[in-house]
């Protein structure tokens, strides 16, 4: 079984989720900031708790990854 790996933004992307994790209503910073770090951390072999919490957070949300991205796309 593969070893997790540390990420070396682990602390800078952790105060991201905890600050997302405590909107209800998202900005369009925080959308584009979710849809970054889901961007980062897919097949990332590590960071589980990270992970969990993004899709915590898209269920808050009320969206799906997929209608996040497009979401992030037009605001990009």
């Amino acid at each position: 079984m593969a070893q997790e790996q540390n990420h070396p933004l682990y602390a800078i992307d952790r105060e991201n989720i905890d600050r997302l994790l405590a909107k209800e209503s998202p900005e369009d910073g925080d959308v584009v900031e979710l849809a970054r770090l889901l961007l980062r951390y897919e097949g990332f072999p590590g960071a589980k708790d990270l992970q969990e919490d993004m899709l915590k957070i898209l269920n808050l949300w009320g969206v799906t990854k997929d209608s996040l991205n497009s979401r992030a796309r037009k605001i990009w």
